[in-house]
Protein backbone atom coordinates (compact mmCIF):
# COMPACT_ATOMS: atom_id res chain seq x y z
CA UNK A 1 0.00 0.00 0.00
CA UNK A 2 1.26 3.50 -0.83
CA UNK A 3 1.23 6.46 1.57
CA UNK A 4 2.39 10.06 1.60
CA UNK A 5 3.57 9.73 5.20
CA UNK A 6 4.18 6.93 7.67
CA UNK A 7 4.62 7.93 11.31
CA UNK A 8 6.29 5.50 13.71
CA UNK A 9 5.08 6.29 17.22
CA UNK A 10 1.81 7.78 18.43
CA UNK A 11 2.91 10.08 21.25
CA UNK A 12 2.52 13.88 21.24
CA UNK A 13 4.74 14.29 18.16
CA UNK A 14 3.17 11.41 16.25
CA UNK A 15 -0.55 11.74 16.88
CA UNK A 16 -0.61 15.54 16.46
CA UNK A 17 1.38 15.32 13.22
CA UNK A 18 -0.98 12.61 11.95
CA UNK A 19 -4.06 14.75 12.55
CA UNK A 20 -2.50 17.74 10.74
CA UNK A 21 -1.30 15.47 7.92
CA UNK A 22 -4.81 14.14 7.44
CA UNK A 23 -6.32 17.63 7.58
CA UNK A 24 -3.94 18.79 4.84
CA UNK A 25 -4.61 15.91 2.48
CA UNK A 26 -1.68 13.58 3.15
CA UNK A 27 -2.49 9.88 3.08
CA UNK A 28 -1.10 8.88 6.47
CA UNK A 29 -0.42 5.69 8.41
CA UNK A 30 0.55 5.65 12.11
CA UNK A 31 2.30 2.55 13.46
CA UNK A 32 2.81 1.92 17.17
CA UNK A 33 3.44 -1.34 18.99
CA UNK A 34 1.93 -0.04 22.24
CA UNK A 35 -0.91 2.27 23.22
CA UNK A 36 -2.18 5.30 21.32
CA UNK A 37 -0.88 8.49 22.92
CA UNK A 38 2.54 7.22 23.92
CA UNK A 39 4.21 7.68 27.29
CA UNK A 40 2.69 11.11 27.87
CA UNK A 41 -0.95 10.10 27.64
CA UNK A 42 -0.75 6.63 29.17
CA UNK A 43 1.82 6.86 32.00
CA UNK A 44 3.31 10.35 32.09
CA UNK A 45 1.76 13.78 31.57
CA UNK A 46 -1.91 12.91 31.98
CA UNK A 47 -1.95 10.18 34.68
CA UNK A 48 0.50 12.02 36.93
CA UNK A 49 -1.46 15.28 36.68
CA UNK A 50 -4.68 13.43 37.50
CA UNK A 51 -3.04 11.90 40.58
CA UNK A 52 -1.66 15.28 41.62
CA UNK A 53 -5.15 16.81 41.42
CA UNK A 54 -6.48 14.02 43.66
CA UNK A 55 -3.67 14.67 46.15
CA UNK A 56 -4.24 18.44 46.14
CA UNK A 57 -7.94 17.95 46.86
CA UNK A 58 -7.12 15.50 49.67
CA UNK A 59 -4.65 17.98 51.13
CA UNK A 60 -7.14 20.88 50.94
CA UNK A 61 -9.91 18.88 52.59
CA UNK A 62 -7.53 17.97 55.43
CA UNK A 63 -6.91 21.68 55.92
CA UNK A 64 -10.51 22.80 55.36
CA UNK A 65 -10.70 24.40 58.82
CA UNK A 66 -8.37 27.14 57.52
CA UNK A 67 -11.22 28.21 55.21
CA UNK A 68 -13.90 28.16 57.93
CA UNK A 69 -15.17 24.64 57.24
CA UNK A 70 -15.58 22.67 60.43
CA UNK A 71 -16.64 19.10 61.18
CA UNK A 72 -14.04 17.34 59.06
CA UNK A 73 -11.87 15.01 61.11
CA UNK A 74 -8.59 14.99 59.22
CA UNK A 75 -7.33 11.91 61.04
CA UNK A 76 -10.26 9.93 59.61
CA UNK A 77 -9.51 10.87 56.00
CA UNK A 78 -7.58 8.44 53.81
CA UNK A 79 -6.23 8.51 50.28
CA UNK A 80 -7.51 5.64 48.11
CA UNK A 81 -4.67 4.90 45.67
CA UNK A 82 -6.66 2.39 43.62
CA UNK A 83 -9.60 4.75 43.10
CA UNK A 84 -7.25 7.60 42.21
CA UNK A 85 -5.57 5.39 39.59
CA UNK A 86 -8.99 4.32 38.27
CA UNK A 87 -9.84 7.98 37.79
CA UNK A 88 -6.65 8.48 35.77
CA UNK A 89 -7.52 5.47 33.63
CA UNK A 90 -10.92 6.92 32.76
CA UNK A 91 -9.30 10.22 31.76
CA UNK A 92 -6.72 8.40 29.62
CA UNK A 93 -9.40 6.31 27.88
CA UNK A 94 -11.44 9.39 27.05
CA UNK A 95 -8.45 11.20 25.55
CA UNK A 96 -7.34 8.09 23.66
CA UNK A 97 -10.80 7.76 22.12
CA UNK A 98 -10.57 11.43 21.16
CA UNK A 99 -7.36 10.82 19.22
CA UNK A 100 -8.88 7.83 17.43
CA UNK A 101 -11.93 9.92 16.52
CA UNK A 102 -9.79 12.71 15.05
CA UNK A 103 -7.68 10.23 13.11
CA UNK A 104 -10.76 8.58 11.65
CA UNK A 105 -12.35 11.95 10.86
CA UNK A 106 -9.24 13.00 8.91
CA UNK A 107 -8.60 9.69 7.15
CA UNK A 108 -5.56 8.65 9.20
CA UNK A 109 -4.96 4.89 9.42
CA UNK A 110 -3.49 3.12 12.45
CA UNK A 111 -1.65 -0.19 12.75
CA UNK A 112 -0.76 -1.74 16.11
CA UNK A 113 2.54 -3.46 15.32
CA UNK A 114 6.30 -3.14 15.61
CA UNK A 115 7.73 -1.18 12.71
CA UNK A 116 11.06 -1.43 10.94
CA UNK A 117 12.28 1.03 8.34
CA UNK A 118 13.74 -1.10 5.55
CA UNK A 119 14.58 1.67 3.05
CA UNK A 120 14.17 5.46 2.73
CA UNK A 121 10.64 4.88 1.41
CA UNK A 122 9.59 1.54 2.91
CA UNK A 123 8.38 0.41 6.33
CA UNK A 124 7.80 -3.19 7.39
CA UNK A 125 5.11 -3.88 10.00
CA UNK A 126 2.65 -6.68 10.66
CA UNK A 127 4.26 -8.90 7.98
CA UNK A 128 3.62 -6.24 5.34
CA UNK A 129 5.77 -3.78 3.41
CA UNK A 130 4.33 -0.26 3.11
CA UNK A 131 5.54 2.23 0.51
CA UNK A 132 5.70 5.90 1.45
CA UNK A 133 7.08 9.24 0.27
CA UNK A 134 8.04 10.37 3.76
CA UNK A 135 8.70 8.76 7.16
CA UNK A 136 8.57 10.44 10.55
CA UNK A 137 10.27 8.73 13.50
CA UNK A 138 8.47 9.65 16.74
CA UNK A 139 9.46 6.75 18.97
CA UNK A 140 10.07 8.87 22.08
CA UNK A 141 12.31 8.08 25.04
CA UNK A 142 12.47 6.05 28.24
CA UNK A 143 14.26 6.52 31.59
CA UNK A 144 17.89 5.46 31.54
CA UNK A 145 18.29 2.02 33.13
CA UNK A 146 19.75 2.01 36.65
CA UNK A 147 22.25 -0.84 36.42
CA UNK A 148 22.83 -1.00 40.19
CA UNK A 149 19.09 -1.22 40.97
CA UNK A 150 17.50 -3.45 38.32
CA UNK A 151 14.27 -3.76 40.35
CA UNK A 152 13.57 0.00 40.14
CA UNK A 153 10.07 0.67 38.81
CA UNK A 154 9.10 2.90 35.91
CA UNK A 155 5.87 4.93 35.87
CA UNK A 156 3.92 2.21 34.08
CA UNK A 157 4.82 -0.29 36.82
CA UNK A 158 4.05 2.26 39.55
CA UNK A 159 0.53 2.82 38.21
CA UNK A 160 -0.05 -0.94 38.18
CA UNK A 161 0.67 -1.29 41.91
CA UNK A 162 -2.20 -2.30 44.21
CA UNK A 163 -0.97 -0.04 47.01
CA UNK A 164 1.85 2.35 47.80
CA UNK A 165 4.71 1.79 50.26
CA UNK A 166 5.33 4.34 52.98
CA UNK A 167 8.87 5.33 51.95
CA UNK A 168 9.28 5.57 48.17
CA UNK A 169 12.65 6.64 46.81
CA UNK A 170 12.76 8.66 43.58
CA UNK A 171 16.00 8.06 41.70
CA UNK A 172 16.76 10.65 39.03
CA UNK A 173 15.81 14.24 38.43
CA UNK A 174 13.68 16.55 36.36
CA UNK A 175 10.14 17.83 36.74
CA UNK A 176 8.56 14.40 37.26
CA UNK A 177 10.80 13.74 40.29
CA UNK A 178 9.69 16.93 42.00
CA UNK A 179 6.03 16.34 41.09
CA UNK A 180 5.95 12.78 42.41
CA UNK A 181 7.85 13.68 45.58
CA UNK A 182 5.30 16.35 46.48
CA UNK A 183 2.43 14.05 45.47
CA UNK A 184 3.66 11.37 47.87
CA UNK A 185 4.16 13.95 50.63
CA UNK A 186 0.64 15.39 50.22
CA UNK A 187 -0.93 11.97 50.71
CA UNK A 188 1.10 11.29 53.85
CA UNK A 189 4.08 9.26 52.63
CA UNK A 190 7.78 9.92 53.30
CA UNK A 191 9.52 10.24 49.91
CA UNK A 192 13.26 10.61 49.41
CA UNK A 193 14.91 12.01 46.27
CA UNK A 194 18.27 10.84 44.95
CA UNK A 195 19.41 13.50 42.49
CA UNK A 196 21.58 12.15 39.69
CA UNK A 197 22.63 15.56 38.32
CA UNK A 198 23.98 18.85 39.65
CA UNK A 199 20.58 20.47 39.23
CA UNK A 200 17.46 18.66 40.40
CA UNK A 201 15.63 20.07 37.36
CA UNK A 202 18.23 20.56 34.58
CA UNK A 203 17.70 23.71 32.52
CA UNK A 204 15.76 25.54 35.21
CA UNK A 205 16.89 29.07 36.02
CA UNK A 206 19.13 29.01 39.09
CA UNK A 207 16.73 31.33 40.91
CA UNK A 208 13.93 28.80 40.45
CA UNK A 209 16.25 25.94 41.39
CA UNK A 210 17.01 27.74 44.66
CA UNK A 211 13.29 28.13 45.27
CA UNK A 212 12.76 24.39 44.66
CA UNK A 213 15.48 23.55 47.20
CA UNK A 214 13.84 25.77 49.83
CA UNK A 215 10.38 24.39 49.11
CA UNK A 216 11.53 20.78 49.46
CA UNK A 217 13.10 21.65 52.82
CA UNK A 218 9.81 23.25 53.87
CA UNK A 219 7.97 20.08 52.83
CA UNK A 220 10.55 17.99 54.75
CA UNK A 221 11.45 16.01 51.64
CA UNK A 222 15.03 14.73 51.86
CA UNK A 223 17.24 15.23 48.79
CA UNK A 224 20.46 13.21 48.52
CA UNK A 225 23.14 13.58 45.86
CA UNK A 226 24.01 10.40 43.99
CA UNK A 227 27.71 10.69 44.83
CA UNK A 228 26.86 10.54 48.55
CA UNK A 229 25.64 6.95 48.15
CA UNK A 230 27.04 3.50 47.55
CA UNK A 231 25.10 0.43 46.48
CA UNK A 232 25.94 -2.99 47.85
CA UNK A 233 23.93 -6.21 47.50
CA UNK A 234 20.95 -4.22 46.25
CA UNK A 235 20.98 -1.92 49.30
CA UNK A 236 21.42 1.84 49.01
CA UNK A 237 23.91 2.97 51.64
CA UNK A 238 24.61 6.49 52.92
CA UNK A 239 27.60 6.69 55.22
CA UNK A 240 27.47 3.47 57.22
CA UNK A 241 23.67 3.02 57.13
CA UNK A 242 21.33 1.56 54.53
CA UNK A 243 18.39 3.74 53.53
CA UNK A 244 15.10 2.23 54.71
CA UNK A 245 13.19 2.93 51.50
CA UNK A 246 10.43 0.48 50.53
CA UNK A 247 10.56 1.06 46.79
CA UNK A 248 12.76 2.69 44.14
CA UNK A 249 11.09 4.57 41.30
CA UNK A 250 13.23 5.32 38.26
CA UNK A 251 12.84 8.96 37.26
CA UNK A 252 16.29 9.15 35.66
CA UNK A 253 17.12 11.38 32.75
CA UNK A 254 15.72 9.87 29.60
CA UNK A 255 17.28 8.05 26.63
CA UNK A 256 16.00 7.85 23.06
CA UNK A 257 14.02 4.81 21.92
CA UNK A 258 15.59 4.14 18.53
CA UNK A 259 13.57 2.45 15.80
CA UNK A 260 14.43 -0.65 13.85
CA UNK A 261 16.03 0.62 10.65
CA UNK A 262 18.13 -0.75 7.79
CA UNK A 263 20.78 1.95 8.35
CA UNK A 264 20.72 4.10 11.47
CA UNK A 265 20.75 7.84 10.75
CA UNK A 266 23.52 9.92 12.25
CA UNK A 267 23.29 10.06 16.04
CA UNK A 268 24.34 12.68 18.57
CA UNK A 269 24.83 11.36 22.14
CA UNK A 270 22.38 8.55 21.45
CA UNK A 271 19.71 10.73 19.85
CA UNK A 272 18.84 10.95 16.16
CA UNK A 273 20.59 14.03 14.79
CA UNK A 274 18.32 16.36 12.80
CA UNK A 275 18.73 19.60 10.87
CA UNK A 276 16.71 22.77 11.44
CA UNK A 277 13.79 21.21 9.54
CA UNK A 278 13.93 17.99 11.61
CA UNK A 279 15.32 15.94 8.71
CA UNK A 280 17.69 13.10 9.54
CA UNK A 281 20.73 12.17 7.45
CA UNK A 282 18.22 10.31 5.24
CA UNK A 283 16.41 13.18 3.40
CA UNK A 284 13.01 11.44 3.28
CA UNK A 285 13.06 10.59 6.99
CA UNK A 286 12.27 13.04 9.79
CA UNK A 287 12.63 12.62 13.56
CA UNK A 288 10.40 14.55 15.98
CA UNK A 289 9.97 14.60 19.74
CA UNK A 290 12.15 13.06 22.45
CA UNK A 291 13.95 10.78 19.99
CA UNK A 292 15.96 13.71 18.58
CA UNK A 293 16.99 15.07 22.00
CA UNK A 294 15.96 18.68 21.32
CA UNK A 295 13.42 18.64 24.15
CA UNK A 296 11.63 16.22 26.49
CA UNK A 297 8.45 18.31 26.60
CA UNK A 298 5.20 16.99 25.13
CA UNK A 299 4.16 20.37 23.70
CA UNK A 300 7.58 20.79 22.08
CA UNK A 301 7.17 17.35 20.52
CA UNK A 302 3.76 18.34 19.14
CA UNK A 303 5.22 21.57 17.73
CA UNK A 304 7.93 19.53 16.02
CA UNK A 305 5.35 17.16 14.56
CA UNK A 306 3.46 20.10 13.06
CA UNK A 307 6.72 21.56 11.72
CA UNK A 308 7.42 18.30 9.87
CA UNK A 309 4.03 18.46 8.14
CA UNK A 310 4.66 22.09 7.17
CA UNK A 311 8.03 21.13 5.68
CA UNK A 312 6.50 18.27 3.69
CA UNK A 313 4.11 20.86 2.22
CA UNK A 314 7.03 23.11 1.25
CA UNK A 315 6.89 25.61 4.10
CA UNK A 316 10.60 25.86 4.89
CA UNK A 317 10.55 27.46 8.34
CA UNK A 318 13.21 26.24 10.81
CA UNK A 319 11.98 24.85 14.13
CA UNK A 320 12.41 27.24 17.08
CA UNK A 321 11.86 25.94 20.61
CA UNK A 322 13.20 28.81 22.72
CA UNK A 323 9.68 30.03 23.48
CA UNK A 324 8.43 26.58 24.44
CA UNK A 325 7.40 26.72 28.11
CA UNK A 326 8.85 24.49 30.80
CA UNK A 327 6.05 23.46 33.17
CA UNK A 328 6.38 21.75 36.55
CA UNK A 329 3.13 20.63 38.19
CA UNK A 330 4.46 20.98 41.70
CA UNK A 331 2.84 22.65 44.70
CA UNK A 332 2.81 25.53 43.90
CA UNK A 333 3.36 25.15 40.17
CA UNK A 334 6.49 26.40 38.41
CA UNK A 335 6.76 27.62 34.82
CA UNK A 336 9.55 29.12 32.75
CA UNK A 337 9.86 30.37 29.18
CA UNK A 338 12.61 32.04 27.14
CA UNK A 339 16.15 32.62 28.34
CA UNK A 340 17.46 32.11 31.86
CA UNK A 341 19.67 34.60 33.67
CA UNK A 342 22.66 32.32 33.04
CA UNK A 343 22.03 32.50 29.28
CA UNK A 344 21.64 36.30 29.43
CA UNK A 345 25.05 36.54 31.12
CA UNK A 346 26.62 34.04 28.72
CA UNK A 347 25.39 36.06 25.71
CA UNK A 348 26.67 39.31 27.20
CA UNK A 349 23.24 40.94 27.14
CA UNK A 350 22.55 44.26 28.83
CA UNK A 351 19.58 43.02 30.81
CA UNK A 352 17.51 43.75 33.88
CA UNK A 353 15.31 41.61 36.11
CA UNK A 354 11.99 42.53 37.68
CA UNK A 355 10.10 40.55 40.32
CA UNK A 356 6.61 40.77 41.81
CA UNK A 357 5.41 38.75 44.80
CA UNK A 358 2.06 36.97 44.95
CA UNK A 359 1.84 38.11 48.57
CA UNK A 360 0.57 41.43 47.17
CA UNK A 361 -2.07 39.82 44.92
CA UNK A 362 -5.69 39.87 46.12
CA UNK A 363 -6.88 36.76 44.27
CA UNK A 364 -3.94 34.68 45.49
CA UNK A 365 -4.63 35.76 49.07
CA UNK A 366 -8.33 34.84 48.83
CA UNK A 367 -7.38 31.40 47.51
CA UNK A 368 -4.88 30.83 50.29
CA UNK A 369 -2.12 30.40 47.71
CA UNK A 370 -0.02 33.53 47.97
CA UNK A 371 3.34 31.72 47.90
CA UNK A 372 5.13 32.58 44.67
CA UNK A 373 6.25 35.30 42.31
CA UNK A 374 6.54 36.52 38.73
CA UNK A 375 10.01 37.26 37.40
CA UNK A 376 10.88 38.98 34.10
CA UNK A 377 14.23 39.08 32.30
CA UNK A 378 14.29 41.92 29.76
CA UNK A 379 16.87 43.83 27.77
CA UNK A 380 17.43 47.39 28.97
CA UNK A 381 17.37 49.42 25.73
CA UNK A 382 13.85 48.65 24.46
CA UNK A 383 12.75 46.61 27.51
CA UNK A 384 11.78 43.65 25.36
CA UNK A 385 10.91 40.64 27.51
CA UNK A 386 13.34 37.75 26.92
CA UNK A 387 12.47 35.36 29.73
CA UNK A 388 9.64 34.80 32.19
CA UNK A 389 9.47 32.68 35.35
CA UNK A 390 6.39 32.06 37.47
CA UNK A 391 5.78 30.30 40.77
CA UNK A 392 2.03 30.24 41.47
CA UNK A 393 -0.95 27.95 41.97
CA UNK A 394 -1.74 27.98 38.22
CA UNK A 395 1.64 28.98 36.82
CA UNK A 396 1.47 26.34 34.08
CA UNK A 397 -1.64 28.02 32.64
CA UNK A 398 -0.41 31.58 33.18
CA UNK A 399 2.85 31.05 31.28
CA UNK A 400 1.02 31.04 27.94
CA UNK A 401 0.43 34.80 28.30
CA UNK A 402 4.19 35.20 28.44
CA UNK A 403 4.55 32.96 25.38
CA UNK A 404 2.29 35.19 23.28
CA UNK A 405 4.09 38.30 24.54
CA UNK A 406 7.48 36.92 23.56
CA UNK A 407 6.35 35.64 20.15
CA UNK A 408 5.24 39.22 19.42
CA UNK A 409 8.54 40.60 20.80
CA UNK A 410 6.58 42.41 23.50
CA UNK A 411 7.98 44.75 26.14
CA UNK A 412 7.31 45.60 29.77
CA UNK A 413 5.39 48.61 28.41
CA UNK A 414 3.01 46.26 26.57
CA UNK A 415 2.35 44.40 29.80
CA UNK A 416 1.72 47.65 31.67
CA UNK A 417 -0.82 48.81 29.04
CA UNK A 418 -2.73 45.51 28.89
CA UNK A 419 -5.82 45.74 31.09
CA UNK A 420 -6.18 42.62 33.22
CA UNK A 421 -9.38 41.62 35.02
CA UNK A 422 -9.51 42.15 38.78
CA UNK A 423 -9.19 40.18 40.94
CA UNK A 424 -7.04 37.67 39.08
CA UNK A 425 -3.63 36.19 39.73
CA UNK A 426 -2.62 37.13 36.17
CA UNK A 427 -2.78 40.81 37.21
CA UNK A 428 0.79 40.34 38.36
CA UNK A 429 1.87 40.65 34.70
CA UNK A 430 0.34 44.14 34.47
CA UNK A 431 1.65 45.15 37.90
CA UNK A 432 5.20 44.03 37.16
CA UNK A 433 5.08 45.59 33.69
CA UNK A 434 4.10 48.92 35.25
CA UNK A 435 6.77 48.60 37.94
CA UNK A 436 9.54 47.96 35.41
CA UNK A 437 8.28 50.65 32.99
CA UNK A 438 9.03 53.26 35.63
CA UNK A 439 12.50 52.00 36.55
Amino acid sequence: MNYDLIIIGSGPAGYVAAIRAGQTGLKTLVIDKKYIGGMCLNWGCIPTKSLIESAKLYYKIKNAADFGINGIKSDELSFDWKKAVQRTESVVKRLSRGIEFLWKKNGVEFLSAEAKIVSPTQVEAGNQIFETKHIMIATGSRPAHIDEIPEALDLESLLAMESLPNKPLLWGGGAITLELAQFFKMIGLEPVIVSSSEQLVPGLDQYLESYVTKRLKKDKIQVIKRDELTIKDGKIIMGDKALDNDLVINTSLRRAVLPGIWEMPRLDKGYIKVDEYLRTSHPTIYAAGDVNGLSYLAHSASAQGLAVIDHIHGKAEPIELLNSPVNIYSNPEIAQIGITEAIAKEQGLDYAIGEYSLAANGKALTEGSSEGFLRLIYEKKYRQVLGVQIVAENATDMISEAGILMELEGTVYDLAKTIHAHPTVSEIFMELGAQESMN
